[in-house]
């Protein structure tokens, strides 16, 4: 972009050679072929503008039946969790022999203060409550679902599985507990053991409960029943995968509860909280659909801030409604990447809703560029040749920028997260279609209305007439000089004049941004130290969601102690490896990660039970202290079938598996439960998972569904790594091609590195921890920060000024990369923010975190681009191309140059009358 420039005195050229030489002649060959390309690709829009634009918006149409293929991925697990971990491989066999597992629903009872959960009043009450569940019945696509429809079983077509509370010492009957004089007695004299024999303790149905000096429980804050329903798993458009019939007799039931606890409250002093998954997947993906409103409004300020850049004082030549185009063509780059990506089978899933924020944030920017371009060429008459010279001199740096954003998008697709993969994916389209946009349709766009303003018309109301004394031509080339360095804007005489003053013209200046930037440094290290791996999916349930309240008596009274799992056997020869069973209850009775006597060993209860039964203990061989192997199945099928207390033997059924003869067991499990208190972030899970397998190797293997989801966190670390080695890689291999210097390349480089250093070294001071969600932003963060750099980096190169007392060489030539580039760069900043800025008013976690991550990525982005690397650059710059002009003979382009001021104010630059007068006459006639 260097050309774009008003003309510079170049000295003669010397002879190059060496490295350096041929690294140079290379860049500039690429340079030369990239304008070329920009230079006939933009010959042939702006001789056939309305052509382009018809073919642009033929494509968009193309890409539109791409919603013929729409397919979506709204499940968590298969979103944030890698495919091919052993987790996900253990799930499937899992699913394979077990199925899904039984959907849980709790109904919790919260007391006012002062109220005993455990007196007869509050026991008849939730009584009452549990009496209104299995009464009721929901139409669910036209037909009538009850309770008897939704529970689960234990076979297919046996009774309900029993529900679990408190009210288990009454069956869940309320004659029973009516007919109890004293139900608080019989709490505390009938054995729980005796109803649960393997089940949760009592006070896991208890909230905060009190003891006497005896030990006997004297009153409970809050109790839980615990139901579980069907989850007969089948695909529902716009949910993904989930029983239809659980899922929205689930959410009803939770939603008239809501709107009768006020009502409850008021009548016994007790608030009743129901949790379901169903109800929990619907705040979560509400959250994300309320936030539409702020992609709108992202929009809205993007084509205010749009137009008032492009915008100036005189309508004739203010270009508002190119900055409306503009963001209309990142709209139809966004459709169009969303299409294609839905042609080739890419589903759609919670995180790409956001690329429409951040196309949006980086899409305008080459417009900007562009436009920059188109005014520095102000010298050419012509706005057919103008426009034509402005994009071939911008298009190398809108190149640089798209193509780096490109690579670290393709970077990121590698990942195993699929959620990460996919949203890399579509972005990598949305990147290049908008690119392939902003230079075929903004540009003829544009072309258009430089005829328009040609035709002395006003910007947007173009069916006004506005006469030349709105304009510029007012007779000499020094007015018009005068009036477009104005024209320019506050923000380039900010940016590009005071500031390369305020911290290259002195050496107070540079140490304070130096010192400033160790101390970003030195944070963002510290906080990487601290930086946790975390993911839950509770956090995409909005702050103001009453769910809130349900996850608030949880966590306060019954959650985040006890977590299930079950240890898995295949298809082992159980009758003599009777022994193989016991030990992995022993193995996990002994480890740290299980909850006390939260084992349950389907095998421990069938011997006592066959030792337990005079008939059958002739099958007892003590001596080895197992089962007669060649009765073990006989006896195993009449022990599965027999009834002994509220479950008796029925619920092992869950737990075994018989093949397909029905003679033999294909697979089994081992219930138990993970203390999840201890679970405190990603490596306390990774800590527990590692344990529990290497504790059961070589005898069965544990498996919980969080698993497929601590899986993320064993690669996150790895994962990042890579991605950040590839896409910074590849990045410095292309800003060395194109800017053909090895040491500005590694510089850029090592700015981007502290782009990214301080980025996660500042996710805990702002809350947000590591996960698959946060992780999309570190990925963008290498190819978002170049743009904040490499301008800078290139102009530096430019030009070359001797090394003296009154100029200072690098700190010069550092000023003039910040006047040529700087307000650029800002522009491109400040544009990302405003895309983005609506996202801090979201209610859902993806948008929040989007949004802190952008702003970490913006802000130290501009600094270590536009502030540390120009200091740098003033110490340890490279030299300038061989061939390139003095900077000392061009005092207007020179913000350190004691006639800066004077110099900008009388700069004369050459006119080049290309074919305007026929252009006009063209223009007119047509």
């Amino acid at each position: 972009m260097e050309d774009s420039a008003p003309p510079v005195s170049t000295p003669p050229s010397k002879p190059a050679t060496g490295a350096k030489a041929t690294i140079e002649r290379f860049s500039a060959a690429v340079h030369r072929y990239t304008e070329l390309f920009f230079e006939k690709l933009t010959t042939i829009v702006v001789y056939h503008p309305a052509v382009t634009i018809g073919l642009v918006f033929l494509f968009v149409v193309i890409m539109a039946q791409g919603v013929w293929f729409y397919k979506e991925e709204l499940s968590p697990d298969k979103q944030f969790s890698p495919r091919s971990s052993q987790a996900v491989k253990d799930e499937d066999w899992v699913l394979d022999r077990f199925g899904y597992e039984n959907r849980p629903v709790q109904t919790m009872f919260e007391a006012k203060e002062g109220v005993n959960m455990l007196t007869k009043e509050s026991l008849l009450f939730m009584m009452e409550m549990h009496e209104w569940l299995l009464s009721q019945w929901k139409i669910i696509d036209g037909k009538n679902v009850t309770y008897e429809v939704v529970c689960a079983r234990y076979t297919k077509g046996d009774d309900c599985k029993i529900p679990v509370s408190v009210l288990t010492f009454w069956g869940h009957n309320r004659t029973r507990l009516e007919a109890d004089a004293d139900p608080l007695a019989t709490i505390n004299t009938v054995s729980w053991r005796s109803l649960e024999p393997s089940g949760p303790p009592l006070d896991f149905y208890l909230g905060k409960p009190e003891y006497n000096a005896a030990g006997d429980v004297v009153s409970a804050r809050a109790t839980l029943i615990s139901y579980n329903f069907k989850n007969e798993k089948v695909e529902i458009s716009g949910v993904g995968e989930d029983d239809p019939q659980s899922r929205y007799f689930e959410i009803q039931i939770a939603d008239d509860s809501e709107h009768r606890r006020k009502a409850d409250e008021a009548a016994h002093g007790v608030g009743v909280y129901i949790r379901t998954t169903g109800q929990e997947d619907v705040e979560g993906s509400d959250s994300v659909s309320s936030d539409i409103g702020n992609l709108v409004m992202g929009y809205i300020l993007m084509l205010i801030y749009a137009s008032f850049i492009l915008s100036r004082s005189r309508p004739k030549y203010s270009h508002s409604l190119l900055g409306i185009v503009s963001v209309i063509s990142v709209g139809l780059s966004t459709f169009s990447a969303y299409g294609f990506c839905w042609y080739i089978g890419i589903k759609f899933n919670t995180v790409v809703q956001v690329l429409i924020l951040v196309l949006l944030g980086v899409g305008v920017d080459d417009t900007f560029v562009i436009m920059d371009s188109w005014w520095d060429c102000a010298h050419i008459e012509s706005m057919r040749e103008r426009m034509i010279a402005a994009v071939k001199h911008a298009g190398p740096a809108v190149t640089i920028t798209s193509v780096t954003d490109l690579i670290a998008f393709l970077a990121g697709s590698s990942s195993s997260l699929p959620a990460l993969q996919d949203f890399c994916y579509y972005a990598s389209v949305g990147i290049a279609f908008d690119f392939m946009f902003q230079v075929t349709f903004v540009v003829a766009v544009a072309y258009l209305d430089t005829v328009r303003q040609q035709q002395s018309r006003a910007d947007v109301l173009c069916c006004i007439k506005v006469g030349d004394h709105t304009g510029v031509c007012l007779g000499s080339d020094e007015e018009k000089a005068r009036w477009t360095e104005a024209e320019r804007g506050l923000q380039n005489r900010v940016v590009g004049t005071y500031l390369p003053r305020l911290i290259l013209g002195s050496n107070i200046g540079k140490a304070v941004v130096l010192v400033v930037s160790a101390v970003f440094l030195a944070l963002g290290i510290y906080g990487c130290t601290q930086l946790e791996m975390n993911y839950n999916n509770e956090w995409f349930i909005p702050s103001g969601s009453p769910f809130r309240d349900v996850m608030r008596v949880r966590d306060t009274y019954f959650g985040g102690n006890e977590l299930p799992a079950n240890a898995y056997f295949g298809a082992i020869d159980y009758p003599n490896e009777q022994g193989e069973v016991l030990r992995a209850s022993e193995i996990l009775r002994t480890n740290y990660w299980v909850v006390e006597n939260s084992t349950s060993s389907w095998m421990e209860d069938f011997q006592q039970w066959v030792q337990g039964h005079p008939v059958y203990g002739v099958s007892w061989d003590a001596s080895k202290q197992q089962i007669v192997p060649a009765q073990f199945y006989s006896l195993l099928k009449v022990f599965a079938s027999t009834a002994t207390g509220p479950r008796g033997a029925w619920q092992h059924i869950d737990n075994i598996r018989w093949n397909d003869a029905g003679d033999e067991l294909k697979a089994s499990r081992v219930g138990f439960r993970i203390i999840s208190k201890s679970l405190t972030d990603g490596q306390g899970a990774i800590d527990a998972m590692d344990s529990l397998r290497g504790a059961l190797e070589g005898v069965a293997f544990p498996w919980a569904f969080p698993f497929v989801f601590w899986e993320s966190y064993k690669v996150m670390v790895s994962g990042i790594t890579r991605n950040v080695a590839i896409s910074g890689s590849a990045v410095f291999v292309l800003v060395t091609i194109m800017i053909a210097n090895i040491q500005l390349g590694l510089l850029v480089t090592v700015a981007i590195a502290c782009v990214d250093v301080c980025m996660m070294g500042f996710m805990p001071f702002i809350g947000v921890q590591l996960n698959g969600v946060s992780l999309i932003c570190v990925v963008m963060a290498v190819g978002l920060s170049v743009d904040y750099s490499v301008h800078i980096a290139g102009a530096f190169l430019t030009v070359r000024c001797d090394d003296n007392e009154e100029h200072g060489g690098r700190a010069q030539r550092a000023a003039y990369a910040l006047w040529k580039m700087g307000p650029a760069v800002v522009n491109g900043g400040t544009s990302t923010f405003i895309a983005i800025l609506p996202a801090a008013m979201a209610v859902s976690y993806v948008f929040k975190v989007f949004f802190r991550m952008f702003f970490l990525i913006i802000f130290f982005g501009q600094w270590f681009g536009v502030f540390f690397l120009p200091v740098v650059l003033s110490f340890i710059g490279p030299d300038a191309y061989l061939d390139a002009p003095n900077l000392e003979e061009t005092p207007e382009q020179n913000p350190l140059h004691s006639e800066h001021e004077t110099a900008v104010a009388v700069v004369k630059p050459k006119v080049k009358r290309v074919g305007a007068e026929e252009e006009m006459k063209e223009t007119e006639s047509a």
